[in-house]
């Protein structure tokens, strides 16, 4: 598909709570000139409408088939609930819209496949809005680890445990797809454990090799079909050992931790993943007291960090041990942003159809491993096919 220039005609479909950053991010990309907010789509015509003109949209509408064939649309931001998500994807395919699409991309591998599919086939972009990857915080992370500064990653460890009342989500208008499986795709490790996954694998960089095992259970909330609590063991192609545990029922204050430990040092991770707020990063290296922190490819790996630079003469602080501190900024803006310099350059965008794919692909490794308690190989699908 050639190559598109000036300001790209967006619809918005679905007005639930999630669209309002994903509309926040749009609105700035208005004013910025790279896109044009066409419609605002949503069954319930009051909500579209209140979106629309809360947003700056042109126009409200309630039929997305119809919204997809309008001349103006050249691409399309999926925030419908997750059983819905293929469906729509399938009908921007088909009407030659590029896809963006919140996480999770779809309910399963097979529907995955589908989508992957019907967009390679139409010549369309799809990409999954697994933002957390776009905030500063896990780029900054990012950067340390391409710079060597831990060596090899031989372990990571990723823990949230939360308190989420889906019950009560549920129960409010137009939530109960929330609490079935057919509907959601299933709890806290596929509602929220897959983009959280992403960043683990957006950081590691060589995919997950198998699932050791998991225990999968719904504590808590007899009358949902979704999990509540998931601890997953599995291992990368690269050796590395990874530990994900993403629970929703904690009683008390919420607690998340993030380290990625290699081969000369490791990273702590406070805050900005999944917080909201702005980030701490504690490095320990080392290679820190041999640092030229002039060096541009030292300022590199730190940017947009304020940090406390060693100081061989203060005995109270170890050489190798810098604390990082990076600002809040949500990353809706930045995957919206990447989305269109894909359509732009005609290229395949960050997080992409089969980036969405892989994440989901250990959340169903995971459920197999739970339930018959063994090890799951990957791929489980062929991935390489559908590039």
């Amino acid at each position: 598909m050639a190559t598109t220039s000036g300001p790209i005609g967006v619809a918005v479909l679905g007005c639930g709570s999630i669209s309002h950053p994903h509309l926040d991010g749009w609105q700035r990309l208005v004013r910025d000139g790279e896109a044009r907010l066409e419609v605002v789509c949503d069954t319930a015509r009051e909500r579209a409408e209140a979106q629309a003109q809360r947003y700056g949209a042109a126009a409200a509408a309630t039929d997305y088939v119809e919204v997809l064939q309008r001349p103006e649309i050249q691409a399309v931001d999926i925030c419908l609930p997750h059983h819905l998500h293929l469906p729509a994807i399938l009908a921007a395919a088909e009407a030659g819209v590029h896809v963006l699409c919140e996480k999770p991309l779809v309910l399963d591998m097979d529907e995955a496949v589908e989508a992957i599919r019907a967009c390679r086939d139409a010549g369309v972009k799809l990409m999954t809005a697994d933002r957390d990857r776009f905030e500063p915080p896990a780029r900054a992370v990012k950067r340390i680890l391409n710079a060597g500064l831990i060596g090899d990653i031989y372990h990571v460890l990723e823990r949230h445990l939360l308190h989420k009342d889906v019950i009560r989500q549920g129960a409010s208008a137009n939530m109960g797809w929330k609490l079935g499986k057919a509907t959601a795709g299933g709890g806290a490790l596929h509602r929220d454990g897959c983009y959280y996954i992403d960043t683990l694998l957006f950081w590691e960089g060589s995919g997950v090799k198998h699932v050791a095992g998991a225990e999968i259970d719904n504590f808590l909330w007899d009358t949902a079909e979704i999990e509540t609590t998931s601890h997953v063991l599995f291992r990368f192609n690269s050796g590395a050992i990874g530990v994900f545990e993403m629970v929703w029922c904690m009683q008390g204050p919420q607690h998340r931790e993030i380290f990625v430990t290699g081969s000369e040092g490791y990273i702590k991770l406070e805050g900005g993943i999944g917080h909201g707020s702005d980030a701490t990063i504690t490095l320990y290296s080392n290679k820190i007291p041999w640092l030229a922190f002039d060096d541009p490819a030292v300022a590199q790996a730190f940017a947009n960090c304020t940090f406390e630079q060693p100081s061989r003469n203060n005995p109270e602080m170890a050489n190798e041990k810098l604390v990082l501190h990076v600002p809040y900024a949500g990353g809706f803006t930045a995957q919206e942003k990447e989305f269109l310099a894909a359509i732009r350059e005609d290229r395949e965008p960050e997080s992409n159809g089969i980036d969405g794919a892989r994440s989901l692909e250990v959340v169903e490794g995971a459920y197999i491993a739970a339930q018959e308690g063994r090890r799951i190989d990957f791929p489980l699908r062929d991935w390489e096919s559908l590039a």
